[in-house]
C-alpha cells in the first residue's frame, strides 16, 4: 500500500465505525502560542477536550500534515523527519480505553493486514510523582484483543504520558503499538527487560491517549470534565511498516524526493544522509511556506531559514556552488500537491522566497565554511566562541556548524556558545536575564471555574462595570494583587476590545468603587482561547482582588483614532483591488491610533500614478460619508453576499458584516467610525516589498494626516526657496542640480555597490557597500537618508580598519538614534566610534556583512 492508499484505508475505516471526517488544519497554530508549529493531530482540537468548544461530532478522523522541530537534528535516520502526516481518529466524551484498543487491533490485523505476531504494545507504567497507577485497563483490553501478556510492556511517564501539547493542556496516559522489524535490527525484547523503541521495534500508532487530566501552569493535573480518546498513527512510518521497509525514506511519499536531491547534486547510486536530509527539509520547509510563513531571524519564520541554510550548506560542502532547489520542490508538490492543493497553489510564491533566501545566504557561507576550516586547522576543535561569532558574522547557524564539524571529527561546545548567545541578548536588548514579567498567554489553560468568555460590550459604549473572575500575576492565578504590581485581569463583561484581525487591544483605567483609589491603568487587551478578555494592568493604588465590581473606562481619543484607522484599512484595501485588480488580497494589517499598516499581495512595487490613484479614491469615499451598516450572519451567508474575508482568520460560526456605501464589505469583529467622513483625511507616508509578491503601505488619518500634508507642503516650500523656483517648478529645476552634480569633485564623494532595500521592525532600511572617503560616506548616507526617509548604513571594507557610518532621517528621529545603532554594531563587530541621532560614523575590527547589520537593526528596538 502507498501513502494514498493507506490514507483513505484509515479514515474509511473510521467512518465506517462512526466517525466523522474532518479536513486537516494548517501547520500554523490558529489563536495559539503555546505551539510554534501544530505537532500532533489533536492540537488544532485542543477546546474539544478541554470542554471551551463543542465538535462537530463526538467522533472525529482526519489526516493532519504536522511539525516537529525537536526533530530536526535526528533527520537522516529510518524514521525521524520534520514534516509528517497524521492519521487520526479521536473520541470526545465517547467510548474510552476498551472500545480504543479494539478499535485499533481490528484496523491494524484487518483492513491493514498486519502480523498480529509482529505486533508489541506499551502502556503506562504508573507515576509515583504525578500520584497515577499503572494502566492495568488498557493491559487487560490488550489482551482481550488477542496480544499476549508477555508483548505488553509497561513503560514510565516519559515514555507513555502523553502532553500537554504546549506548557499547558489536555493530557493522559498513553498505549502504543510498536512493529518487530526482525533480528537484523537488534535481539529480541524479553519480557521484564528493557525495550528498544529505536531500532528493531519501531511505533506505528498511539493507539490511545487517554484524556484525564488538565495539565495547568502550575505543573497540578486536574480531572477534565470528561475523558476523550486521541490516537495518531505517522502516515510514513506506516507505509514503512507494512511495505517491510528500511526507512521512511524509502516510502513513495519520501523516495521520489531523495532521487531528486541525487539528481540535482550528480550523486546516483547509494542513498546517503545528506540525501536524506535535504529531501525532509525541502519537504518541510515548503509545508511551511504554504501555509504562508516566510524565512526570518526569529519565531516560526527561522524555522524555514534554518531548513534552508542547512540544505544549501550541505549541498555547498559537496561543492555545488548554487544549490538548484527547484526540482526538488516540484518533486514535493507532485507528491503532495493533490492531497494539499494549497503547495501547489504557493508554489511559484515559495520557489521565490527560496530562492532569496538561497541568494542571500549563499554568497556569506562560503566565507564561513572557509573560516570554520582555519579554526578546525588551527585549534583542532570549535569552541563556543568561535560557533557565536561564525552565528554573528557570517549567519551560520549553530546547528550548521555543529554538523560540518562534526563530520571533520571535530566536537563543538554548545554550553559556552549557548551562554555567548544569552550574553549578547542581554546586551542588545539592555534587559537583565529573566527580567521580563510572566504574563499570562492567551492559550494557557485556565482553571475550569473562570473557564468561559467574555461579554464585549465596546461597540455600543465605552465604560462599563464589571466583575474580576480571576487575576493572574507572577506565573499563576491568585486572589488579590497590590499597587507597583503587574495583573492580567479577566472580568465578566468590558468595554475593551481586545487585540484581533490586526486591530490593537483599548487601553485605559480600571478602579473599584467600593475602595475610592484602588484600581489601575489597562495598557494592552488581548482575547485569551477561552474567550475571555486578558487586561493587561498595573496597579497603581490599593489594590484589584478576585470577586470586584470595577468600573472599565476605554482612552476614548485611542479609541476614536484607531477605529478611523480600521475603517480606512478595509477602505485601502477595496481602494488598491479597485486600482490594481482582484489579484489584490490582504495579507496582514495592524491597525493602532498612530498609523495603520496594510500587506497585500502584488507582483511589484506601485507606481506614482498608482498611489495616487489609491489615495485619491480613498479620500472621495471618505467624503461620501457613508454610513457603517453592520449584519450578522453564518459564514457561508456572508460568503454568498460578497462579503471579503482574510485567509486563515478564525471568525466563528456567526460573523460580523460590515459595509460602507457599495464599495466596501468585509466579514470584521474590529470598532469603527459611524460614518465615513469622520475618517477626516487619508494619506499614504510609505510603499514597500516586504516579501516576495507581498507589498506594505503604511497610511495615517485624521489629524496625523493634517500633518503630514502640512508636513510635505513645508518641505515643498523650503525645497522651492533653496532651489529659488516655485513649487511647480521643483521637479525640473531638481532634476537639473542633479544633473549638474553627475561628476563629483575628488576626495568628497563615495560610490554605492550592491545597496540592498528592506524594512526591519517597520522601518525601512538601505545597506550598502561603499568606496570613497570617510566624508563621501558621510554625505553620501546622509542625503540617502533624508531624500528616502530611510535608515542607511554604509561601510568601506578596503584597509585594515573597517569604516562604518549611519545616519537616520529627523523624521525617524523620535524611534531611532544613528549613535545608538552604531554602538550596537561596534559590540558585536568590536572597534568604536560616535555620532549624534542624525549621523554616527566608527571603525569596526569584523569586516560589516549585510546579514550581520541586518541582527543589528533587527536587535535594536525603535523607541
Amino acid at each position: 500500500m502507498n501513502g494514498d492508499a493507506i490514507r483513505e484505508t484509515f479514515v474509511r475505516f473510521f467512518e465506517r465505525h462512526g466517525h466523522r471526517r474532518i479536513s486537516g488544519a494548517s501547520v500554523v497554530p490558529v489563536n495559539d502560542p503555546t505551539l510554534l508549529f501544530v505537532n500532533s493531530g489533536m492540537a488544532p482540537l485542543k477546546k474539544y477536550f478541554t470542554g471551551e468548544k463543542v465538535p462537530p461530532a463526538p467522533e472525529l478522523c482526519n489526516v493532519q500534515g504536522c511539525i516537529r522541530t525537536k526533530d530536526i537534528d535526528d533527520v537522516g535516520d529510518r524514521h525521524h523527519i520534520t514534516y509528517f502526516e497524521m492519521l487520526g481518529s479521536w473520541s470526545i466524551d465517547g467510548y474510552f480505553k476498551e472500545r480504543a484498543v479494539e478499535l485499533a487491533h481490528e484496523l491494524l490485523t484487518g483492513d491493514l493486514g498486519l502480523d498480529p505476531r509482529r505486533l508489541y504494545v506499551t502502556v503506562f507504567g504508573g507515576d509515583t510523582g504525578l500520584g497515577l497507577p499503572a494502566d492495568e485497563e488498557s493491559a487487560l483490553a490488550w489482551e482481550r484483543a488477542g496480544i499476549p501478556r508477555d508483548r505488553v510492556v509497561a513503560l514510565p511517564a516519559e515514555d507513555n504520558f502523553w502532553g500537554p501539547a504546549g506548557d499547558s493542556g489536555p493530557c493522559g496516559p498513553c498505549t502504543e503499538v510498536f512493529l518487530d522489524t526482525g533480528e537484523e535490527f537488534g535481539p529480541a525484547y524479553v519480557p521484564g527487560g528493557a525495550f528498544d523503541t529505536k531500532q528493531r521495534y519501531i511505533e506505528i500508532w498511539n493507539a490511545g491517549v487517554f484524556m484525564e487530566f488538565d495539565k495547568g501552569l502550575d505543573g497540578v493535573l486536574r480531572p477534565l470534565p470528561f475523558t476523550s480518546v486521541d490516537t495518531g498513527s505517522g502516515l510514513e512510518r506506516m507505509e514503512l511498516a507494512l511495505n517491510g521497509l528500511d526507512s521512511v525514506h524509502d516510502t513513495s511519499l519520501l523516495a521520489p524526493l531523495v532521487r531528486s536531491v541525487q539528481d540535482v547534486l550528480g550523486e546516483k547510486g547509494e542513498v546517503l544522509h545528506h540525501h536524506r536530509v535535504i529531501a525532509d527539509h525541502m519537504r518541510a520547509a515548503v509545508a511551511i511556506m504554504s501555509d504562508g510563513v516566510r524565512p526570518g531571524n526569529e519565531g516560526r519564520g527561522y524555522i524555514p531559514r534554518r531548513l534552508i541554510r542547512k540544505c544549501v550548506t550541505m549541498a555547498m560542502g559537496r561543492h555545488q556552488e548554487r544549490f538548484d532547489f527547484e526540482p526538488i520542490v516540484e518533486a514535493v508538490v507532485g507528491s503532495l500537491g493533490g492531497t494539499y492543493p494549497h503547495f501547489a497553489t504557493e508554489q511559484t510564491a515559495v520557489m521565490a522566497a527560496i530562492a532569496q533566501e538561497r541568494d542571500e545566504f549563499g554568497h556569506t557561507v562560503r566565507r564561513g565554511l572557509d573560516q570554520l576550516d582555519k579554526v578546525i586547522a588551527q585549534r583542532g576543535r570549535v569552541s563556543g566562541s568561535d560557533a557565536f561569532n561564525l552565528f554573528a558574522t557570517y549567519g551560520l547557524p549553530v546547528e550548521i556548524t555543529r554538523d560540518l564539524a562534526a563530520a571533520r571529527g571535530v566536537t563543538l561546545d554548545r554550553e559556552e556558545f549557548d551562554s555567548a548567545l544569552r550574553r549578547h541578548k542581554v546586551l542588545s536588548r539592555g534587559v537583565p536575564e529573566g527580567g521580563e514579567r510572566r504574563r499570562l498567554r492567551t492559550g494557557d489553560v485556565l482553571p475550569a471555574a473562570v473557564r468561559g468568555a467574555t461579554e464585549f460590550l465596546g461597540y455600543d459604549t465605552l465604560e462599563s462595570d464589571g466583575v474580576i473572575r480571576t487575576l493572574f500575576s507572577g506565573g499563576t492565578t491568585v486572589e488579590e494583587v497590590e499597587a507597583g504590581s503587574g495583573a492580567d485581569v479577566i472580568v465578566d463583561r468590558t468595554p475593551f476590545y481586545g487585540e484581533g484581525g490586526g486591530q490593537i487591544g483599548d487601553r485605559g483605567t480600571v478602579r473599584v468603587p467600593a475602595r475610592p483609589g484602588s484600581g489601575g491603568e489597562i495598557t494592552e487587551t488581548v482575547v485569551h482561547d477561552g474567550g475571555g478578555f486578558l487586561h493587561r494592568v498595573e496597579v497603581t493604588g490599593g489594590s484589584l482582588r478576585v470577586g470586584d465590581t470595577v468600573v472599565l473606562t476605554v482612552d476614548p481619543s485611542a479609541r476614536v483614532m484607531t477605529a478611523a484607522n480600521h475603517t480606512a484599512t478595509h477602505l485601502l484595501g477595496a481602494a488598491l483591488r479597485s486600482v490594481l485588480g482582484p489579484h489584490v488580497h490582504q495579507a496582514g494589517s495592524l491597525v493602532e491610533p498612530q498609523r495603520l499598516r496594510f500587506d497585500f499581495t502584488h507582483p511589484r512595487a506601485l507606481t506614482t500614478d498608482e498611489l495616487t490613484a489609491v489615495e485619491r479614491l480613498v479620500n472621495e469615499w471618505v467624503l461620501t460619508d457613508s454610513h457603517r451598516h453592520v449584519e450578522v450572519m453564518t459564514q457561508e451567508e456572508a460568503k454568498a453576499s460578497g462579503a471579503i474575508s482574510l485567509e486563515g482568520e478564525d471568525y466563528g460560526e456567526a460573523v460580523r458584516v460590515l459595509s460602507f456605501g457599495d464599495f466596501s464589505k468585509e466579514l470584521c469583529g474590529g470598532t469603527h467610525v459611524d460614518h465615513t467622513s469622520q475618517i477626516g483625511s487619508f494619506r499614504i507616508v510609505s510603499e514597500q516589498s516586504i516579501a516576495s509578491g507581498v507589498r506594505r503601505v503604511v497610511a495615517v488619518t485624521r489629524q496625523r494626516a493634517v500633518e503630514h500634508s502640512i508636513e510635505q507642503a513645508s518641505s515643498l516650500s523650503e525645497v522651492a526657496t533653496t532651489l529659488r523656483a516655485s513649487p511647480k517648478d521643483v521637479v525640473s529645476a531638481a532634476r537639473r542640480l542633479v544633473e549638474a552634480a553627475r561628476t563629483p569633485k575628488a576626495g568628497t564623494s563615495a560610490r554605492v555597490t550592491g545597496a540592498h532595500e528592506t524594512v526591519v521592525n517597520d522601518i525601512p532600511v538601505m545597506l550598502a557597500q561603499a568606496e570613497g572617503s570617510v566624508g563621501g560616506l558621510r554625505e553620501e548616507a546622509r542625503r540617502e537618508a533624508e531624500e528616502r526617509g530611510r535608515v542607511v548604513l554604509l561601510w568601506n571594507a578596503s584597509g585594515e580598519r573597517k569604516t562604518l557610518v549611519v545616519s537616520v532621517p529627523k523624521r525617524l528621529g523620535d524611534r531611532l538614534r544613528a549613535d545608538d545603532l552604531l554602538a550596537n554594531a561596534t559590540r558585536r563587530l568590536g572597534g568604536g566610534g560616535g555620532g549624534n541621532a542624525v549621523i554616527a560614523q566608527g571603525g569596526v575590527d569584523v569586516p560589516p556583512t549585510r546579514e550581520s547589520l541586518l541582527e543589528v537593526l533587527t536587535e535594536t528596538r525603535p523607541g
